[in-house]
């Protein structure tokens, strides 16, 4: 990485550090405030139920709470160390957050339909607030965006196909093409989804290439300027040198 890649990488963190401070507080006491409101199961529909009344760790949700504040801590009291790894922590946060999601959906039992309807409802807002506090490079993150939009898709293909009402009578109808009509759905509704979220990270990081190619300008005309300021001092001590 050359040095102007790297100054442009420290100039996006620069430009997205406080909305990623803020972003882990909120999310950390969101999540905190979900839990306390729905004590009960939030795990992920594949994944087999524990036994006992126990088995908090196959819920993404205390994943997602405990890494929030402890990144928050690192990202305070050691920066430097933080923003070394902070696509990589931007990334976990990521793919935290999309499982805690798909989890909630979910209480071991059956799909909490109230929360599918509002989590898909504000999904274009999770979208926008993650490309403000979680945003890197596009030209790097276009990546992980795709590999979040797979995840979604068949997460939630698997929750349809399990529980859904549609896909059942789909199966029964034609069984060989419920599979199509469930994937056709899941894409025809993610795909915008992606294209807004390209498409919103662009537009914030054309603004922060421009801000970032004025810095450049300005650092440039102060650099010039100081050396036009030095030239006359070069030249007088010479004359005075000269007459020595």
């Amino acid at each position: 990485m050359n040095a102007r890649a790297k100054a442009y990488r420290l100039f996006i963190i620069e430009r997205a550090w406080y909305a990623h401070l803020y972003g882990l507080m909120l999310s950390s006491v969101a999540c905190a405030v979900a839990v306390a409101r729905n004590p009960g199961r939030m795990a992920l529909t594949f994944l087999p139920p524990p036994p006992g009344d126990s088995g908090w760790w196959v819920e993404p949700r205390w994943y997602f709470m405990s890494a929030c504040p402890c990144m928050f801590a690192c990202a305070v009291f050691s920066p430097g160390w933080y923003i070394d790894r902070y696509e990589r922590f931007c990334d976990l946060i990521t793919i935290l957050g999309m499982l805690t999601r798909h989890s909630a959906m979910f209480d071991g039992i059956d799909v909490r339909v109230d929360v599918v309807w509002l989590t898909s409802a504000l999904r274009p807002l999770f979208l926008f607030t993650s490309v403000l506090s979680l945003r890197y490079e596009l030209a790097k993150q276009w990546k992980m965006y795709a590999v979040r939009s797979v995840m979604d898709v068949s997460l939630n293909l698997h929750r349809e196909w399990r529980f859904g009402d549609a896909v059942a009578k789909a199966a029964a109808a034609s069984p060989t093409r419920a599979p199509v009509y469930a994937v056709a759905s899941e894409l025809a509704r993610n795909a915008p989804l992606l294209l807004l979220t390209l498409g919103a990270h662009w537009a914030v990081e054309r603004r922060d290439l421009a801000a970032f190619k004025a810095r450049v300008r300005a650092m440039r005309s102060m650099a010039d300027g100081s050396a036009e300021a030095l030239q006359p001092r070069e030249r007088r001590v010479r004359r005075v040198a000269g007459r020595d």
